[in-house]
């Protein structure tokens, strides 16, 4: 930036200046009426339509179009990343650049003026922009308009050749660009937030404590996501979605906004909110806010405090089977049908518990108990894979000798006991030693089976 020179910042504004003249239609029609004339052989009409050329010639000179920009019609506007109209495109209230701001002394706090490169925004008379335009104009790598807010001495000379009025120009951009914070206005078209300074405002003993907010519309940072949205229909991102359907290429990465709504500032005049509003047709894009929808597990989970798995959750993701049992118990006795509806509703227990354990052992990494609190037994049964890790010979050792199988079944027969107990508080006599033994017989060959089937001998 410091190579660059008054004289490459006056040729920038010089080649705008006869851009602008160029694109006239004013000075486009006259042009189009002295062909016509010098075809015509109509000196009068040349004459004519030379004259007016000269005079649209004239506005666009450097010095004339320079005081008329920067004394008079400056006024009419002001730059910001935060307006007024945005709110409401009557509002006669301050804009804010906070471009020009100290940043935040808190860098935890995210907000609408976090990003560090955002375009900024002006809003006013519509006759004023084309000043707007002329700071957004390159020199080099950067905008006249931030070479005036970095104060690059180059400026001030490539204003005019006349010190004095160089000076005044560049201090009346300076105050279009710079927010006065002495002495901010608000327009009655503005909302007022009444902030609180206390954390319990009613136990405040001071009266009037809180502190008016007036929220302003973020325009340079919708502009920045109106334009991120804009690249789904860029060449290269059509090109990445259209990989995605063939095979055997490289794909690329590519952008897909969901659920998007839009808010159309301005209604049939944008430019009057603010010269990014009017690029974007008035519309603002709003991404979705909804609450997200948690996909909630089958499965109970298990939490990294809890010490076995055969709890109420467990029972409770086996409830068919364990309705099975209680239906069973409370049935009137007969022998042949009592042995087959204990087996089918352990035949449901066991299946589900198994289920359960498998997609404990397939969806959980190596090594994830080591975190928990699970009693050991449960581990080497759930976490199968431990054993491949390093430094895990021990937890190898114990589970293949598998004496940790026996320990499950008791767990088992337990839980099973136990629920019987606490439901049919009156049979607890009927649930002894036989019945806790054919449990754990039932659970043994369930998980000595699964575990064939998982080695592939079935």
């Amino acid at each position: 930036m410091n190579n660059i020179s008054w004289q490459d910042i006056r040729k920038v504004i010089l080649d705008f200046l006869q851009q602008r003249l160029a694109n006239n239609s004013n000075y486009k029609s006259e042009t189009a009426k002295l062909e016509k004339a010098k075809e015509l052989g109509d000196q009068v009409a040349v004459n004519e339509a030379q004259q007016k050329l000269a005079e649209l010639a004239k506005r666009f000179d450097f010095e004339t179009w320079m005081e008329d920009a920067a004394t008079r019609r400056i006024s009419w506007i002001t730059i910001g990343t935060h307006l007024s109209k945005g709110i409401h495109s009557s509002s006669s209230g301050d804009n804010v650049n906070i471009a020009t701001q100290s940043k935040l002394s808190h860098q935890t706090v995210i907000s609408s003026a976090t990003p560090s490169l955002l375009e900024l925004d002006s809003s006013g008379n519509a006759a004023s922009l084309d000043i707007f335009s002329l700071f957004n104009q390159y020199v080099g790598e950067n905008k006249i308009l931030q070479l005036i807010i970095e104060n690059h001495p180059a400026v001030l000379p490539a204003l005019s050749d006349d010190k004095q009025k160089a000076s005044l120009y560049l201090t009346n951009f300076k105050k279009a660009i710079f927010n006065d914070f002495d002495n901010p206005k608000a327009s009655e078209l503005n909302k007022q937030l009444y902030w609180p300074n206390d954390e319990e405002p009613y136990l405040s003993k001071q009266d009037n404590n809180y502190r008016l907010l007036i929220p302003l519309h973020p325009s340079s940072l919708c502009n920045y996501l109106y334009e991120k949205v804009q690249t789904r229909f860029s060449e290269e991102n059509k090109y990445a979605r259209e990989l995605r359907k063939k095979k055997d290429v490289e794909h690329q990465p590519y952008f897909s906004f969901h659920d998007l709504a839009v808010v159309k500032l301005g209604g049939s005049n944008p430019q009057g909110v603010s010269q990014l509003t009017s690029s974007q047709g008035g519309r603002n894009f709003l991404l979705p806010s909804m609450p997200p929808i948690f996909q909630k597990s089958q499965f109970p989970s298990i939490s990294k405090q809890q010490e076995t798995i055969f709890n109420n959750a467990l029972q409770y993701f086996c409830r068919f089977g364990f309705k099975l049992l209680f239906d069973m118990v409370e049935a009137p006795k007969n022998i042949v049908e009592e042995r087959d509806d204990r087996k089918d509703a352990f035949a449901v227990i066991l299946s589900l518990l198994l289920k359960f354990a498998r997609y404990i052992q397939t969806t959980q990494p190596a090594g994830w108990s080591r975190d928990y609190s699970l009693n050991f037994d449960e581990k080497l049964w759930l976490d199968p894979q431990r054993v491949q890790l390093e430094n895990e010979e021990d937890f190898k050792k114990q589970y293949e000798q598998g004496d940790w199988q026996q320990s499950l079944e008791k767990l088992f027969a337990t839980w099973v006991q136990n629920a019987l107990k606490e439901k049919f508080k009156n049979f607890k006599q009927q649930f002894a030693d036989p019945e806790f033994s054919e449990w754990r017989r039932e659970f043994n060959a369930a998980v000595k089976a699964s575990q064939r089937k998982r080695e592939g001998i079935f």
